[in-house]
């Protein structure tokens, strides 16, 4: 959830489940590798396998319920945002190592591209005391973008791949890529204005007062 001023006057909360945008570099390292161990399976996997039904198939594993941390300030927080390329004060996020590899079918001459999901954490601000207001609200945020990690990772499964024949594991790789941050702009689209807006009436401005201290603390002065 990021705390910031907006439309000069307001203050703005909303939360951030976006992940992918934080960890690029490290989830294209995680591809590359598995890139690298699928290509070594391809030289070892039996040619009297007949071809597969679907010559390339999508899963992703169940995104598990994550870690609750409360243990990190707002300052804290809003570090590892601005990390990510945020501003604001951040009150939640949710974040999560992503892993991509393209595998060989056990079964059938073809391949599977796994998405994984490593460790997810659910941090809420230790300004925001459990059992409040503030804090069911920040959760609410929070839990939704679990709910939307989880519908990427349902779309995922769908997906199909648009080339019947010649497909290179590099190829099918760089597809899958695009294809889970096209989904992933689902965690975007959630943090909208109206997100925002809407914290400003929430727990009769609970939130707005435990805002201020960590963003005057950290910027010098009060947004808002």
């Amino acid at each position: 959830m990021l705390v910031r001023p907006y439309q000069a006057s307001r203050l703005a909360a909303t939360a951030s489940g976006r992940a992918h945008l934080a960890d690029n570099q490290e989830v294209m390292v995680k591809s590359l590798l598995g890139l690298l161990l699928a290509s070594a399976c391809f030289q070892a996997q039996p040619t009297n396998l007949s071809p597969c039904d679907k010559a390339v198939r999508f899963t992703a594993a169940w995104f598990a319920d994550p870690e609750v941390d409360n243990a990190k300030s707002a300052a804290e927080l809003t570090k590892i945002g601005a990390g990510a390329g945020r501003s604001g004060t951040q009150l939640g996020h949710v974040v999560v190592e992503t892993k991509l590899a393209v595998m060989p079918q056990t079964s059938c001459q073809g391949v599977v591209v796994r998405l994984d999901y490593i460790k997810p954490v659910l941090r809420v601000a230790s300004e925001i005391p459990p059992g409040s207001c503030a804090y069911a609200h920040v959760m609410r945020h929070e839990q939704t973008h679990v709910r939307i990690h989880r519908d990427i990772a349902r779309q995922f499964r769908e997906l199909d791949y648009p080339w019947a024949s010649g497909a290179s594991s590099a190829g099918i790789l760089v597809y899958a890529k695009q294809e889970l941050d096209r989904l992933m702009q689902a965690q975007v689209l959630f943090d909208n204005p109206e997100e925002y807006a809407s914290n400003f009436s929430a727990c009769g401005g609970e939130i707005e007062r435990l805002v201020k201290p960590a963003a005057s603390t950290k910027s010098g002065r009060t947004p808002g």
